[in-house]
């Protein structure tokens, strides 16, 4: 029986004979599944991506999207299981594995607070995952890693968030992994301590501070090969070859709903701002950034049209994507009262506060960009993080 490293396969094993005559895991790259004509940048033949919390319900949409662009993957979990068919649903089966040769989706362990289980998932060879025909695949290492892992609401965001983050940057540049691709949070740097939002979220064990400390950690692991990047003096993308390098990307009101595509999307700098946007157009901003030489060393904020709003006073009502949980957040914290027409009448008649917060969004969507036509038209945009030596 397969033990909970194997991976899981979706059509029957096929006879040893004839799976011998296609040795070659990915060639060609057959894109299964659902892939929008959203000019996604070019994916490498040999690329492989490893998804850190593969079981969360972002970490899921990361993998559907690589299995949708033909693209293998590591589904890194905790306890190193992971079935296509109970976490994708059955439609996404048959993408999952290439017929008669090698399984698109190999279950690995990766528990972020055991730093063993992250050496092992960067290692070029899984001898206890072997499986004859199928151990090709399992002797990539991976070309993009996608940290998609936050603690659990009784977790300790600490060693996840923060630790566990800096374990993976570490791990990711001692082994010459092109990309590392972070789903921080809008909102979590220094700046927005004082926002609403920020301080409800760090009730949870400090989840904010983590995540702002895990950032900074995984940036700092990366300031040597952005010193030979730099060094240059007009550091170009073919510069970026054997240069490891991060993208922060900063969502905020993830939502459990269809994914509109990047001519619906919007993208700032700087953690000014925050707005509400879909799990699936997140995992195809993960993995498009996560291909693209112009991301390297950036960070920013990705969100839905029209949905921004200041990172500096967010609030709670504001980051959840359930409309009852965020009226009910809204009356309990006052900012229904406060915004309502009665409130107005009596304590702001000359609409100073509502001119405030009108000038505050502005402020905050100043270095906005929207109406993309494709994702080469959306990073075309995208400015590196400034360099500290």
């Amino acid at each position: 029986a397969a033990g909970p490293g194997s991976p899981t396969l979706a059509v029957p094993r096929a006879p040893r004979a004839r799976a011998a005559r296609a040795r070659h895991p990915f060639s060609p790259r057959a894109q299964t599944g659902r892939v929008s004509d959203d000019a996604f940048p070019a994916i490498p033949p040999d690329a492989s991506v490893l998804v850190i919390g593969a079981s969360g319900r972002t970490g899921r949409e990361v993998v559907r999207e690589c299995l949708s662009r033909g693209i293998p993957v590591f589904a890194g979990t905790r306890d190193g299981a992971f079935d296509v068919a109970a976490s994708l649903g059955e439609d996404v089966v048959a993408a999952s594995v290439v017929p008669w040769t090698t399984p698109r989706v190999v279950p690995v362990r990766v528990d972020v607070t055991v730093p063993e289980t992250i050496a092992g998932a960067f290692s070029l060879d899984h001898p206890e995952r072997v499986l004859d025909e199928f151990s090709a695949f399992q002797k990539l290492k991976p070309t993009l890693v996608v940290f998609a892992a936050t603690a659990p609401a009784r977790g300790d965001p600490d060693a996840v968030d923060r630790r566990g983050l800096a374990l993976v940057a570490r791990a990711c540049v001692e082994n010459k992994v092109p990309r590392l691709v972070v789903i921080s949070g809008a909102g979590v740097t220094s700046k927005n301590r004082d926002s609403p939002a920020y301080a409800f979220l760090n009730f949870f064990g400090g989840r904010m501070d983590a995540k702002a400390r895990g950032e900074a950690e995984a940036v700092d692991s990366f300031k040597e090969s952005r010193r030979r990047f730099e060094k240059n003096g007009s550091p170009n993308e073919a510069l970026l070859e054997g240069c490891p390098s991060y993208t922060i990307v900063r969502p905020s009101g993830l939502l459990d709903k269809e994914r509109r595509g990047v001519t619906s999307l919007a993208m700032n700098r700087g953690d000014v701002a925050a707005g509400f946007l879909s799990r699936g157009d997140l995992a195809t901003c993960a993995l498009a950034c996560g291909f693209d030489a112009r991301c390297a060393f950036a960070s920013f904020e990705v969100y839905e049209r029209g949905t921004a709003v200041p990172a500096s006073t967010l609030s709670v009502a504001e980051i959840l994507s359930d409309p009852k949980a965020a009226r009910v957040a809204s009356i309990l914290t006052g900012q229904a009262i406060r915004e309502s027409a009665l409130f107005t009448s009596l304590f702001d008649a000359s609409g100073a506060e509502q001119k405030k917060r009108d000038a505050s969004t502005r402020d905050a969507t100043r270095f906005e960009r929207t109406g993309f036509a494709s994702w080469d038209d959306a990073f075309a945009g995208i400015e590196r993080d400034a360099f500290v030596p």
